[in-house]
């Protein structure tokens, strides 16, 4: 059975996983119980023209996802985009 090195950075570790297969190195690993937790969310309400939520609601669609998620998407992607230019 092989083992998995220990790894000092996580750069060493993507190296590694890069050319290794983790089907031979599963019987060295457990199993484990992993817990995620969600941030509590605020609400905010915005006024938004009945034709744009319209577009939203088919591109959400077409996507499979609810038109509040797409909107917290976007909003997400603009934030991170505009942070880049900030700093």
């Amino acid at each position: 059975m092989k083992k998995i090195p220990k790894f000092k950075t996580d750069e060493e570790a993507a190296k590694f996983w890069e050319t290794h297969n983790f089907g031979d190195y599963s019987k060295d690993t457990k199993e484990t119980e992993i817990r995620f937790i969600k941030k509590p969310k605020k609400t905010v309400a915005l006024r938004l023209d009945p034709d744009d939520i319209k577009s939203v609601e088919k591109i959400a669609e077409r996507k499979g996802l609810s038109y509040t998620s797409l909107l917290r998407m976007w909003i997400k992607d603009y934030l991170a985009r505009e942070a880049k230019h900030v700093a």
